[in-house]
Protein backbone atom coordinates (compact mmCIF):
# COMPACT_ATOMS: atom_id res chain seq x y z
CA UNK A 1 0.00 0.00 0.00
CA UNK A 2 2.83 2.38 0.87
CA UNK A 3 4.55 1.70 -2.47
CA UNK A 4 1.61 3.22 -4.35
CA UNK A 5 0.98 6.15 -1.97
CA UNK A 6 1.71 9.56 -3.43
CA UNK A 7 2.08 13.05 -2.00
CA UNK A 8 -1.41 14.16 -3.00
CA UNK A 9 -4.27 14.42 -0.53
CA UNK A 10 -6.46 12.06 -2.55
CA UNK A 11 -4.12 9.13 -1.90
CA UNK A 12 -3.91 9.93 1.81
CA UNK A 13 -7.63 9.49 2.41
CA UNK A 14 -7.98 5.91 1.06
CA UNK A 15 -4.97 4.79 3.09
CA UNK A 16 -6.51 6.17 6.24
CA UNK A 17 -9.83 4.50 5.50
CA UNK A 18 -8.17 1.12 4.96
CA UNK A 19 -6.44 1.36 8.30
CA UNK A 20 -9.68 2.39 9.93
CA UNK A 21 -11.62 -0.55 8.54
CA UNK A 22 -8.99 -3.18 9.27
CA UNK A 23 -8.26 -2.07 12.83
CA UNK A 24 -11.56 -3.10 14.49
CA UNK A 25 -11.35 -6.61 13.01
CA UNK A 26 -7.89 -7.21 14.49
CA UNK A 27 -8.64 -5.94 18.02
CA UNK A 28 -11.49 -7.12 20.20
CA UNK A 29 -11.96 -3.84 22.09
CA UNK A 30 -14.92 -1.83 20.89
CA UNK A 31 -14.08 1.37 19.05
CA UNK A 32 -10.32 1.07 19.65
CA UNK A 33 -8.10 2.10 16.77
CA UNK A 34 -4.68 0.50 16.42
CA UNK A 35 -2.85 1.78 13.35
CA UNK A 36 -0.89 -0.83 11.45
CA UNK A 37 2.50 0.24 10.21
CA UNK A 38 2.12 -1.24 6.74
CA UNK A 39 -1.17 0.63 6.22
CA UNK A 40 -0.05 3.92 7.82
CA UNK A 41 1.91 6.90 6.62
CA UNK A 42 5.33 7.49 8.17
CA UNK A 43 5.81 10.13 10.80
CA UNK A 44 7.10 13.47 9.59
CA UNK A 45 10.81 14.00 10.13
CA UNK A 46 12.14 16.78 12.30
CA UNK A 47 13.38 18.92 9.36
CA UNK A 48 9.92 18.75 7.79
CA UNK A 49 8.26 19.90 11.04
CA UNK A 50 10.73 22.78 11.38
CA UNK A 51 10.25 23.88 7.76
CA UNK A 52 6.46 23.76 8.13
CA UNK A 53 6.62 25.90 11.27
CA UNK A 54 8.97 28.41 9.62
CA UNK A 55 6.76 28.68 6.54
CA UNK A 56 3.67 29.22 8.71
CA UNK A 57 5.52 31.89 10.68
CA UNK A 58 6.48 33.67 7.46
CA UNK A 59 2.95 33.76 6.06
CA UNK A 60 1.50 34.62 9.45
CA UNK A 61 3.80 37.65 9.74
CA UNK A 62 2.95 38.65 6.17
CA UNK A 63 -0.79 38.46 6.90
CA UNK A 64 -0.32 40.39 10.16
CA UNK A 65 1.60 43.10 8.30
CA UNK A 66 -1.26 43.47 5.83
CA UNK A 67 -3.79 43.69 8.68
CA UNK A 68 -1.62 46.37 10.30
CA UNK A 69 -1.56 48.35 7.04
CA UNK A 70 -5.35 48.18 6.84
CA UNK A 71 -5.69 49.43 10.43
CA UNK A 72 -3.28 52.29 9.72
CA UNK A 73 -5.14 53.35 6.59
CA UNK A 74 -8.53 53.27 8.37
CA UNK A 75 -7.73 54.60 11.86
CA UNK A 76 -4.31 56.22 11.61
CA UNK A 77 -0.80 55.55 12.88
CA UNK A 78 -1.59 56.36 16.51
CA UNK A 79 -4.23 53.63 16.78
CA UNK A 80 -1.91 51.20 15.00
CA UNK A 81 0.93 51.72 17.50
CA UNK A 82 -1.44 51.71 20.49
CA UNK A 83 -2.90 48.30 19.60
CA UNK A 84 0.16 46.46 18.26
CA UNK A 85 -0.36 43.36 20.40
CA UNK A 86 -4.06 43.14 19.50
CA UNK A 87 -3.27 43.47 15.79
CA UNK A 88 -0.69 40.69 16.05
CA UNK A 89 -3.23 38.51 17.83
CA UNK A 90 -5.91 39.13 15.18
CA UNK A 91 -3.42 38.51 12.38
CA UNK A 92 -2.17 35.20 13.80
CA UNK A 93 -5.66 33.97 14.64
CA UNK A 94 -6.99 35.01 11.24
CA UNK A 95 -4.18 33.24 9.39
CA UNK A 96 -4.62 29.90 11.15
CA UNK A 97 -8.43 30.00 11.01
CA UNK A 98 -8.60 30.99 7.35
CA UNK A 99 -5.88 28.59 6.20
CA UNK A 100 -7.39 25.57 7.97
CA UNK A 101 -11.05 26.27 7.18
CA UNK A 102 -12.63 24.13 4.48
CA UNK A 103 -15.50 25.04 2.18
CA UNK A 104 -18.86 23.91 3.65
CA UNK A 105 -20.16 20.77 1.97
CA UNK A 106 -16.75 19.60 0.78
CA UNK A 107 -14.28 17.26 2.41
CA UNK A 108 -14.79 15.24 5.56
CA UNK A 109 -15.27 18.19 7.90
CA UNK A 110 -11.79 17.95 9.36
CA UNK A 111 -10.54 21.19 7.88
CA UNK A 112 -7.61 21.90 5.61
CA UNK A 113 -3.88 22.26 6.00
CA UNK A 114 -1.90 25.37 6.70
CA UNK A 115 0.46 26.68 4.03
CA UNK A 116 3.43 25.32 5.95
CA UNK A 117 1.88 21.85 6.20
CA UNK A 118 1.11 21.84 2.48
CA UNK A 119 4.67 22.99 1.77
CA UNK A 120 6.16 19.84 3.33
CA UNK A 121 3.22 17.51 2.49
CA UNK A 122 2.37 16.73 6.09
CA UNK A 123 -0.96 16.18 7.83
CA UNK A 124 -1.58 16.74 11.56
CA UNK A 125 -2.60 13.62 13.44
CA UNK A 126 -3.47 12.63 16.98
CA UNK A 127 -0.42 11.24 18.77
CA UNK A 128 -2.58 9.04 21.03
CA UNK A 129 -4.91 7.42 18.50
CA UNK A 130 -2.98 7.82 15.24
CA UNK A 131 -6.00 9.28 13.43
CA UNK A 132 -6.16 12.57 11.58
CA UNK A 133 -7.16 15.23 14.07
CA UNK A 134 -10.74 16.41 14.14
CA UNK A 135 -11.85 19.99 13.66
CA UNK A 136 -12.40 20.40 17.41
CA UNK A 137 -8.85 19.32 18.22
CA UNK A 138 -7.51 21.53 15.44
CA UNK A 139 -9.43 24.49 16.85
CA UNK A 140 -8.21 23.78 20.38
CA UNK A 141 -4.62 23.64 19.12
CA UNK A 142 -5.01 26.94 17.26
CA UNK A 143 -6.57 28.71 20.25
CA UNK A 144 -3.91 27.37 22.60
CA UNK A 145 -1.11 28.23 20.19
CA UNK A 146 -2.31 31.78 19.47
CA UNK A 147 -4.36 32.86 22.49
CA UNK A 148 -2.35 30.97 25.11
CA UNK A 149 0.72 33.25 25.26
CA UNK A 150 -1.43 36.39 24.99
CA UNK A 151 -3.76 35.33 27.81
CA UNK A 152 -0.90 34.21 30.06
CA UNK A 153 0.88 37.53 29.52
CA UNK A 154 -2.20 39.54 30.46
CA UNK A 155 -2.93 37.36 33.51
CA UNK A 156 0.65 37.55 34.74
CA UNK A 157 0.77 41.34 34.37
CA UNK A 158 -2.57 41.69 36.20
CA UNK A 159 -1.43 39.39 39.02
CA UNK A 160 1.82 41.30 39.51
CA UNK A 161 0.02 44.67 39.51
CA UNK A 162 -2.42 43.34 42.12
CA UNK A 163 0.41 42.04 44.32
CA UNK A 164 2.35 45.32 44.20
CA UNK A 165 -0.76 47.44 44.79
CA UNK A 166 -1.95 45.24 47.66
CA UNK A 167 1.50 45.30 49.27
CA UNK A 168 1.64 49.09 49.02
CA UNK A 169 -1.82 49.41 50.61
CA UNK A 170 -0.94 47.02 53.44
CA UNK A 171 2.35 48.82 54.09
CA UNK A 172 0.53 52.16 54.22
CA UNK A 173 -2.05 50.78 56.66
CA UNK A 174 0.68 49.34 58.86
CA UNK A 175 2.62 52.61 58.82
CA UNK A 176 -0.49 54.58 59.86
CA UNK A 177 -1.24 52.08 62.64
CA UNK A 178 2.35 52.23 63.87
CA UNK A 179 2.32 56.05 63.89
CA UNK A 180 -1.02 56.09 65.73
CA UNK A 181 0.30 53.68 68.37
CA UNK A 182 3.49 55.70 68.78
CA UNK A 183 1.50 58.90 69.24
CA UNK A 184 -0.57 57.22 71.98
CA UNK A 185 2.56 55.67 73.61
CA UNK A 186 1.23 52.20 72.90
CA UNK A 187 3.06 49.10 71.78
CA UNK A 188 2.17 48.03 68.25
CA UNK A 189 2.49 44.45 67.06
CA UNK A 190 1.68 43.95 63.36
CA UNK A 191 -0.61 41.06 62.50
CA UNK A 192 0.79 38.99 59.67
CA UNK A 193 -1.98 36.83 58.28
CA UNK A 194 -2.12 34.43 55.37
CA UNK A 195 -3.18 37.16 52.94
CA UNK A 196 -0.28 39.40 53.96
CA UNK A 197 2.26 36.59 53.64
CA UNK A 198 0.88 35.62 50.23
CA UNK A 199 0.98 39.22 48.98
CA UNK A 200 4.53 39.73 50.26
CA UNK A 201 5.65 36.50 48.64
CA UNK A 202 4.08 37.37 45.28
CA UNK A 203 5.52 40.89 45.29
CA UNK A 204 8.97 39.50 46.10
CA UNK A 205 8.98 36.51 43.76
CA UNK A 206 7.19 37.76 40.63
CA UNK A 207 9.65 39.66 38.41
CA UNK A 208 8.70 42.27 35.86
CA UNK A 209 7.25 41.03 32.58
CA UNK A 210 10.14 42.56 30.65
CA UNK A 211 12.61 40.65 32.83
CA UNK A 212 10.65 37.44 32.39
CA UNK A 213 10.63 37.81 28.59
CA UNK A 214 14.29 38.84 28.29
CA UNK A 215 17.01 36.61 26.88
CA UNK A 216 18.07 35.59 30.40
CA UNK A 217 14.52 35.17 31.71
CA UNK A 218 12.81 31.97 32.77
CA UNK A 219 10.64 31.94 29.65
CA UNK A 220 13.74 31.81 27.47
CA UNK A 221 15.10 28.89 29.53
CA UNK A 222 11.80 27.00 29.33
CA UNK A 223 11.58 27.55 25.58
CA UNK A 224 15.16 26.34 25.14
CA UNK A 225 14.45 23.26 27.28
CA UNK A 226 11.37 22.43 25.17
CA UNK A 227 13.40 22.87 21.99
CA UNK A 228 16.08 20.57 23.43
CA UNK A 229 13.48 17.84 23.97
CA UNK A 230 12.37 18.22 20.36
CA UNK A 231 15.95 18.00 19.08
CA UNK A 232 16.59 14.86 21.14
CA UNK A 233 13.96 12.91 19.23
CA UNK A 234 10.68 14.53 20.13
CA UNK A 235 7.69 15.07 17.86
CA UNK A 236 6.24 18.26 19.37
CA UNK A 237 7.85 21.48 18.14
CA UNK A 238 5.59 23.86 20.07
CA UNK A 239 4.13 23.73 23.56
CA UNK A 240 0.59 23.84 22.14
CA UNK A 241 1.25 20.67 20.13
CA UNK A 242 2.58 18.91 23.24
CA UNK A 243 -0.43 19.90 25.35
CA UNK A 244 -2.98 18.90 22.72
CA UNK A 245 -1.08 15.83 21.47
CA UNK A 246 -0.89 16.93 17.83
CA UNK A 247 1.87 15.44 15.70
CA UNK A 248 2.48 15.17 11.94
CA UNK A 249 2.55 12.38 9.39
CA UNK A 250 4.20 12.67 6.00
CA UNK A 251 2.30 11.85 2.81
CA UNK A 252 5.52 11.37 0.84
CA UNK A 253 6.43 7.67 0.52
CA UNK A 254 9.85 6.82 1.91
CA UNK A 255 12.30 4.35 0.42
CA UNK A 256 12.90 1.09 2.31
CA UNK A 257 15.59 1.54 4.93
CA UNK A 258 15.32 5.34 4.85
CA UNK A 259 16.68 7.04 7.96
CA UNK A 260 15.40 10.61 8.40
CA UNK A 261 17.92 13.23 9.53
CA UNK A 262 18.01 14.01 13.23
CA UNK A 263 18.93 16.99 15.38
CA UNK A 264 20.25 14.99 18.34
CA UNK A 265 23.65 16.70 18.24
CA UNK A 266 21.99 20.11 18.51
CA UNK A 267 19.90 18.80 21.40
CA UNK A 268 23.00 17.63 23.28
CA UNK A 269 24.77 20.96 22.74
CA UNK A 270 21.69 22.89 23.83
CA UNK A 271 21.40 20.70 26.94
CA UNK A 272 25.03 21.41 27.87
CA UNK A 273 24.43 25.14 27.42
CA UNK A 274 21.34 25.05 29.62
CA UNK A 275 23.20 23.07 32.30
CA UNK A 276 26.03 25.62 32.39
CA UNK A 277 23.55 28.50 32.62
CA UNK A 278 21.67 26.73 35.40
CA UNK A 279 24.86 26.23 37.40
CA UNK A 280 25.77 29.90 36.97
CA UNK A 281 22.31 30.95 38.14
CA UNK A 282 22.57 28.69 41.21
CA UNK A 283 26.00 30.11 42.00
CA UNK A 284 24.73 33.69 41.67
CA UNK A 285 21.71 32.88 43.87
CA UNK A 286 23.88 31.39 46.61
CA UNK A 287 26.22 34.37 46.48
CA UNK A 288 23.33 36.82 46.82
CA UNK A 289 21.88 34.85 49.76
CA UNK A 290 25.27 34.82 51.49
CA UNK A 291 25.64 38.56 50.92
CA UNK A 292 22.17 39.16 52.36
CA UNK A 293 23.06 37.14 55.48
CA UNK A 294 26.30 39.10 55.93
CA UNK A 295 24.46 42.41 55.57
CA UNK A 296 21.91 41.30 58.16
CA UNK A 297 24.65 40.43 60.64
CA UNK A 298 26.32 43.81 60.13
CA UNK A 299 23.05 45.64 60.71
CA UNK A 300 22.23 43.64 63.83
CA UNK A 301 25.66 44.37 65.37
CA UNK A 302 25.30 48.16 65.25
CA UNK A 303 22.73 50.86 65.79
CA UNK A 304 19.82 50.97 63.40
CA UNK A 305 20.68 53.70 60.85
CA UNK A 306 17.01 54.59 60.53
CA UNK A 307 17.03 55.82 64.17
CA UNK A 308 20.36 57.68 63.98
CA UNK A 309 21.10 61.08 62.50
CA UNK A 310 24.26 63.21 62.32
CA UNK A 311 24.00 66.97 62.84
CA UNK A 312 27.16 69.13 62.93
CA UNK A 313 29.38 66.07 63.42
CA UNK A 314 27.34 65.01 66.45
CA UNK A 315 25.32 61.79 66.37
CA UNK A 316 21.84 61.73 67.90
CA UNK A 317 19.50 58.78 68.33
CA UNK A 318 15.77 59.43 68.08
CA UNK A 319 14.79 55.90 69.08
CA UNK A 320 13.55 57.39 72.34
CA UNK A 321 11.83 60.66 73.21
CA UNK A 322 13.52 63.08 73.57
CA UNK A 323 16.48 62.32 71.31
CA UNK A 324 19.78 61.78 73.07
CA UNK A 325 23.33 62.10 71.88
CA UNK A 326 25.37 58.96 71.32
CA UNK A 327 29.09 58.45 70.82
CA UNK A 328 30.68 57.49 67.54
CA UNK A 329 31.61 54.05 68.88
CA UNK A 330 27.97 53.23 69.57
CA UNK A 331 26.89 54.06 66.02
CA UNK A 332 27.89 51.67 63.28
CA UNK A 333 26.19 53.60 60.50
CA UNK A 334 24.59 57.05 60.37
CA UNK A 335 22.50 59.04 57.94
CA UNK A 336 23.62 62.56 57.10
CA UNK A 337 20.97 65.25 57.43
CA UNK A 338 21.19 67.13 54.16
CA UNK A 339 19.32 70.19 52.96
CA UNK A 340 19.25 70.41 49.19
CA UNK A 341 18.37 74.11 49.12
CA UNK A 342 21.33 75.22 51.27
CA UNK A 343 24.76 75.85 49.64
CA UNK A 344 27.58 73.48 50.42
CA UNK A 345 31.04 75.01 50.63
CA UNK A 346 32.78 71.76 49.79
CA UNK A 347 30.58 71.04 46.79
CA UNK A 348 30.50 74.60 45.50
CA UNK A 349 33.31 73.95 43.03
CA UNK A 350 31.57 70.87 41.70
CA UNK A 351 28.31 72.76 41.38
CA UNK A 352 30.05 75.51 39.41
CA UNK A 353 31.58 72.93 37.08
CA UNK A 354 28.19 71.29 36.56
CA UNK A 355 26.63 74.70 35.88
CA UNK A 356 29.30 75.49 33.29
CA UNK A 357 28.76 72.15 31.58
CA UNK A 358 24.99 72.67 31.54
CA UNK A 359 25.43 76.21 30.18
CA UNK A 360 27.73 75.07 27.39
CA UNK A 361 25.35 72.25 26.49
CA UNK A 362 22.41 74.67 26.42
CA UNK A 363 24.37 77.08 24.22
CA UNK A 364 25.28 74.30 21.79
CA UNK A 365 21.64 73.20 21.64
CA UNK A 366 20.46 76.76 21.09
CA UNK A 367 23.00 77.38 18.33
CA UNK A 368 21.96 74.21 16.51
CA UNK A 369 18.29 75.11 16.89
CA UNK A 370 18.76 78.67 15.63
CA UNK A 371 20.62 77.59 12.49
CA UNK A 372 18.97 78.18 9.15
CA UNK A 373 18.47 74.96 7.22
CA UNK A 374 19.53 76.55 3.91
CA UNK A 375 22.51 78.76 4.71
CA UNK A 376 23.43 77.17 8.10
CA UNK A 377 23.79 80.67 9.56
CA UNK A 378 22.31 81.77 12.89
CA UNK A 379 18.80 83.11 12.58
CA UNK A 380 17.48 86.15 14.42
CA UNK A 381 14.02 85.30 15.76
CA UNK A 382 13.72 88.65 17.55
CA UNK A 383 13.74 90.39 14.18
CA UNK A 384 10.73 88.38 12.99
CA UNK A 385 12.59 87.10 9.93
CA UNK A 386 12.13 83.37 10.58
CA UNK A 387 9.82 81.10 8.59
CA UNK A 388 8.60 77.61 9.49
CA UNK A 389 7.35 75.10 6.94
CA UNK A 390 4.66 72.46 7.53
CA UNK A 391 7.29 69.79 8.12
CA UNK A 392 8.79 71.77 11.02
CA UNK A 393 12.01 73.07 9.44
CA UNK A 394 13.01 76.64 10.30
CA UNK A 395 14.45 78.98 7.66
CA UNK A 396 15.48 82.59 7.42
CA UNK A 397 13.02 84.58 5.31
CA UNK A 398 15.81 86.16 3.28
CA UNK A 399 17.16 82.72 2.39
CA UNK A 400 13.68 81.58 1.38
CA UNK A 401 13.14 84.54 -0.95
CA UNK A 402 16.61 84.20 -2.47
CA UNK A 403 16.09 80.49 -3.06
CA UNK A 404 12.68 81.10 -4.69
CA UNK A 405 14.11 83.81 -6.93
CA UNK A 406 16.95 81.54 -8.00
CA UNK A 407 14.60 78.65 -8.72
CA UNK A 408 12.17 80.86 -10.64
CA UNK A 409 15.03 82.27 -12.73
CA UNK A 410 16.36 78.83 -13.57
CA UNK A 411 12.85 77.67 -14.42
CA UNK A 412 12.35 80.60 -16.78
CA UNK A 413 15.71 79.90 -18.45
CA UNK A 414 14.78 76.27 -18.99
CA UNK A 415 11.39 77.32 -20.36
CA UNK A 416 13.03 79.71 -22.82
CA UNK A 417 15.45 77.01 -23.95
CA UNK A 418 12.56 74.60 -24.44
CA UNK A 419 10.63 77.20 -26.46
CA UNK A 420 13.69 77.92 -28.62
CA UNK A 421 14.24 74.23 -29.33
CA UNK A 422 10.56 73.82 -30.18
CA UNK A 423 10.64 76.73 -32.66
CA UNK A 424 13.83 75.45 -34.26
CA UNK A 425 12.44 71.97 -34.74
CA UNK A 426 9.24 73.31 -36.27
Amino acid sequence: MSDHAGPSRSTAEPSTSVATESAPTSTPSAGAYRPQERFSFPAAAQPEIVRAYQKDTYYKDLFTSQVSDVVRSLFGTRVQHAHTSAISLVGALGYYVLSTSSIPGTGDGRGGQTLGEEYVNSIPSDARTGRIITRAKRLSWILLHVLGPYALTKLYAALRRYALRAKADLDAQEARARARAKALDQHYTPKVGLHRRLVNWLARVLPALETLQSQDGWLAYLSAAHLMLFYLGGKFYSAAQRLTGVTYISTIPKRPGYQPPSYEVLGVLLGIQLFVKLMLEVRSYRRSKRQAVDDGEEKSSGVDPATTVEIDRAVFSHASQPAKRVTQQDSAETIDLLYAHLPDDEGKTDQDAVARINTSAAQANASSTLQCTLCMDTRAPHRATSAVTECGHCFDWACITAWIAEKVGSTRTLAKQHQTLTNASS
